[in-house]
């Protein structure tokens, strides 16, 4: 588990130190203070994150991107074998199995059973539930062992399943984070969150038929809101 410093979590924030020290301080941000000295655990921020993640402001977000040296445009994070718009699942355990299931006939885990058995046990910690009908389903400890390379796997359930989400609302659009290490998972986080402000992509979402309409929205919202065309552009020459 990755623990950082006061100055560098500021750095991964982009915040101010002082910042950072007022806010754990405070107890807005989760942290140990051992001795003189506050210690920051990558886990307990991503917990802290997604308690928050449909109200942070967007220049927060993009500071957590940005902390990225290589930006992966969000419209390559998905695939369209990783995009499910007609789930069968019910219940919270239904809908994990199905997400593990998606991702081994996707080719992304190099172990769907074990998948499984660890998004149960991070759900069991905590709704990984938003509000608004969105659920985030994760690792507690995103692993390379379970993930060959960053990815979002998007599923959506019209009937919608109790997920114990903090609106008491029932989930409809489900967006796992693939990560291989928790600052990449922190980054999916970032993007989701950031792709989720934009009025009307929920709607969207609920609205397409098919998987490559969801790509095609993907590149029409990055063109317009999420990343510059240089930034784009570099990325598919890479």
């Amino acid at each position: 588990m990755e623990v950082l410093t006061t100055r560098e979590l500021a750095d991964y924030m982009k915040l101010n130190e002082k910042t950072i020290l007022k806010m754990a301080q405070k107890g807005e941000l989760p942290g140990v203070k051992i001795g003189s000295q506050w210690r920051f655990y990558l886990e307990a921020i991503d917990q802290y994150l997604q308690k928050d993640i449909m109200h942070t402001p967007e220049d927060e977000l993009d500071s957590i991107i940005n902390t990225a040296s290589r930006i992966i445009p969000l419209s390559r994070l998905f695939e369209e074998a990783l995009i499910e718009l007609d789930m069968e699942a019910g219940t919270i355990e239904e809908v994990l199995q199905e997400l593990a299931n998606i991702a081994g006939l996707a080719g992304v885990t190099r172990d769907k059973e074990n998948l499984y058995t660890q998004l149960q046990d991070r759900e069991k910690m905590l709704s990984t539930a938003v509000g608004n009908g969105i659920a985030i389903p994760h690792l507690r400890n995103p692993s390379p062992i379970l993930f060959k390379k960053p990815n979002i796997l998007m599923a959506r359930s019209k009937e919608g399943v109790d997920f114990h989400a903090p609106d008491k609302k029932k989930v409809h659009l489900f967006f796992m984070t693939c990560a291989p290490t928790m600052a990449v998972h922190l980054r999916l986080l970032a993007k989701i969150s950031k792709l989720l402000h934009i009025e009307g992509v929920i709607d969207k979402f609920m609205g397409v038929s098919a998987s490559d309409e969801i790509i095609r929205m993907l590149l029409e919202v990055e063109r317009k809101h999420l990343f510059p065309w240089e930034a784009v552009n570099e990325e598919v020459r890479k």
